[in-house]
């Protein structure tokens, strides 16, 4: 079995490290470095500080408990030219369910040509060298709060030598329900690359674990401006800080930038454009590493199926009042209840569909209670009756639960794109 030498081996090493994409300090004392190389032009472009701002399909590398925060099914595909020559492929899709979401991703490294060795010093020629990375992911969406969990396959391919193994990632977001300066703040903490270590040919080196925290200021100055920082400490160097900026300039364009900041050379500016047409996004990010140089990633996002709204706190309380009075079996109040909320947020078809259950339990008890009474039941007129009587605690249960409160202060909430006239920007997010 033909077998790398140390010298091409150190040039899989120096090509991982020029690749740079962004491990802590001492790195090279764990392996599978493709796990550092991060995902999402838009999340690059803004610092690599993202974890507490994740609610698209790239979550499922920054923070898994940001799928739950989606809006719409996203697939996207993002091309990266790292230094030395090395080349980054990212695919992947984000489907939000009605209390959560799912999705996958697929990561794929090149490190280009390797000049390789057998143990005797002769040359067997340019060897292939490259590094995958498959992720599931799945989030829960609670009042204020989601949680998420990533689980990883990695493998490692140089010549003919493979190692692999498995990883996970937990993370959780919390949302700020009250409004500050007009937007909703987020704070979020990840632990990233759970593990064993790779072994490869004889060495076993530990995987990149990472704890990070992070805070985001969302759709500040009248839903134009995010604001994101974020606290990395990796396992085998110091603390880091990224952080950056969003600001869009109207309902198309997308202005990004943000600083990575950190001891080592190779840490420095992002910046960026996103640019969206209707369901289809462009992102764009620029990332400088000093003397080793720039590296340059190209995203394409495309969003279908019909958006699924998120609850505010104040729509939550009304459902979670409504299931509880399906459960003691006062169908009528639920009725009311969730009419209201069908009101507030008619998008939100498990409202409709717990309405339509509550009316046929009510209607099948009534019937009940006036067969025993051996009456024989007429519900248009029953029905009529009903919808008046209906009116008047409508209003009185709206007053309880204050329903006319501005909405601006809660989250999470739909994404729009400032502008967007189909959108009610009260309750949208810039993407």
């Amino acid at each position: 079995m033909k077998r790398i030498t140390f010298i091409g081996m150190t040039a899989v090493v120096l090509a991982a490290q020029g690749a740079g994409s962004l491990w802590a300090s001492g790195a090279g004392t764990t392996g599978a470095d493709i796990l550092n190389i991060g995902v999402g032009a838009r999340a690059i472009a803004m610092g690599e500080a993202y974890i507490a701002l994740a609610d698209d399909a790239s979550s499922l590398y920054w923070n898994p408990a940001g799928l739950a925060l989606m809006q719409e099914r996203q697939a996207s595909f993002m091309y990266s030219q790292q230094l030395e020559g090395l080349a980054y492929q990212n695919a992947r899709i984000g489907i939000p369910l009605e209390n959560g979401a799912i999705g996958g991703s697929l990561s794929y490294l090149s490190y280009g040509q390797i000049d390789g060795f057998d143990q005797f010093g002769n040359s067997i020629g340019n060897q292939k060298a490259y590094s995958g990375v498959g992720t599931l992911g799945a989030a829960w969406l609670g009042n204020q709060w989601s949680v998420g969990v990533n689980a990883k396959g990695i493998q490692e391919t140089l010549a003919d030598e493979s190692a692999s193994t498995f990883a996970f990632d937990f993370g959780t977001t919390v949302i700020y329900p009250k409004p500050v300066l007009g937007g909703t703040i987020r704070a979020a903490a990840v632990v990233q690359n759970v593990g064993s270590g790779m072994k490869f040919l004889q060495q076993t080196d530990p995987l990149p674990m990472k704890l990070k925290l992070g805070l985001a200021a969302v759709q500040m100055m009248d839903h134009h401006l995010n604001l994101t920082f974020d606290i990395t400490k990796p396992n085998d160097g110091n603390a880091t800080y990224q952080g950056g900026a969003e600001y869009w300039l109207g309902e198309h364009l997308a202005l990004r930038t943000g600083y990575a900041v950190n001891q080592l050379e190779g840490m420095g500016v992002r910046a960026g454009i996103g640019l969206r047409l209707k369901s289809l996004s462009f992102d764009y990010a620029y990332a400088g590493f000093g003397e080793l140089g720039i590296t340059h990633r190209y995203e394409i996002s495309f969003r279908f199926g019909e958006p699924r709204p998120v609850l505010t706190s104040e729509e939550y309380k009304i459902l979670k009042e409504a299931k509880a009075a399906i459960r003691q079996e006062r169908y009528e109040q639920a009725m009311l209840l969730l009419d209201s909320l069908i009101r507030m947020e008619p998008r939100y078809k498990k409202a409709q569909r717990l309405s339509q259950y509550a009316m046929a339990k009510l209607d099948t008890q009534q019937k009940m209670m006036l067969a025993k009474q051996g009456t024989n039941y007429q519900p248009t007129a029953a029905n009529a009756v009903q919808k008046q009587n209906n009116m008047s605690e409508l209003d009185e249960l709206e007053a309880l639960l204050s329903i006319t409160t501005p909405k601006a202060a809660q989250a999470p909430q739909p994404q729009a794109v400032p502008g967007d006239p189909s959108s009610d920007t009260t309750k949208t997010e810039v993407r």
